[in-house]
């Protein structure tokens, strides 16, 4: 494992002091084989919460483009600053110039960078190789699609890596929904979803993407009261609202540096 950079301790310390220490609750209690634990968002609280608080070994997709330091100055532009909705947006645009310094030597710890074309292959491989090596995934998988207030629609294609896991172990992978909050302090683990060999893939992500969906609403709506943090906030719609059903359009332009 390669150690950590002084930065990266820096920073981790930050945020241990900012965010309260979440405990971790399962409906059903994992075993020792890898798993998927697919997440909401809940704009940088999820990511956070899970690197901070989530004890099993797991690597986390990441969005290549934040991790690549040629294009995480558009990456933090748009998806972090939504510069688009800003006025003064030379000013966004050396804000985000500065962020583009800090995510690269951030993100490089435990991640998995994730692609939106043709490279994809390359995050599956890393994937297969994290769980033979024996750690979890962490997926945040929700698309600018709006579903509830606590979860957006799923973005279908990370189920692939179940068919991909089962031709190389014969075993069929578990998807858990988690629902993450921080004013609870919790990491809500529902019961998993089983990869089903003998199921066409399409229709597997179909049913499978639903049933994750659909209980991280649940374990949302099960917990005391609490104001839920969007994946995307409202400034993002008004002025990337094209975007809401056309996540890979979203992600060609900020790939193209527009």
């Amino acid at each position: 494992m390669e150690p950590k950079s002084v930065y990266y301790k820096i920073i981790r310390s930050i945020l241990l002091l900012c965010f309260p220490r979440a405990k971790t609750v399962y409906e059903e209690q994992p075993g020792d084989e890898p798993a998927v634990f697919v997440c909401n968002h809940a704009a940088i609280r999820g990511p956070v919460m899970m690197t901070l608080d989530f004890k099993r070994k797991h690597q986390t997709w990441t969005v290549h483009c934040a991790m690549d330091s040629e294009k995480a100055a558009n990456y933090a532009f748009h998806d972090i600053l939504m510069g688009n909705s800003r006025r003064c947006q030379w000013f966004w645009r050396m804000l985000s110039h500065i962020i583009a310094k800090m995510l690269p030597p951030l993100l490089r710890y435990d991640t998995i960078p994730v692609y939106h074309d043709k490279s994809i292959i390359k995050t599956f491989k890393q994937s297969i190789k994290a769980m033979m090596d024996g750690n979890d995934l962490v997926i945040f998988a929700e698309s600018p699609k709006r579903f509830s207030e606590y979860i957006c629609e799923l973005q279908p294609g990370f189920i692939d890596i179940a068919r991909l896991y089962y031709r190389k172990t014969k075993k069929a992978l578990k998807f858990y929904p988690v629902y993450l909050e921080k004013k609870n302090a919790v990491i809500s683990v529902g019961k998993p979803i089983t990869y089903d060999p003998d199921q066409p893939l399409d229709e597997q992500r179909s049913r499978m993407t639903a049933y994750l969906r659909d209980n991280i609403d649940r374990l949302a709506r099960a917990l005391p009261a609490h104001k839920p943090v969007p994946f995307l906030a409202d400034r993002w719609y008004s002025a990337y609202g094209m975007y809401e059903d056309d996540a890979p359009g979203y992600w060609q332009m900020i790939e193209e540096g527009k």
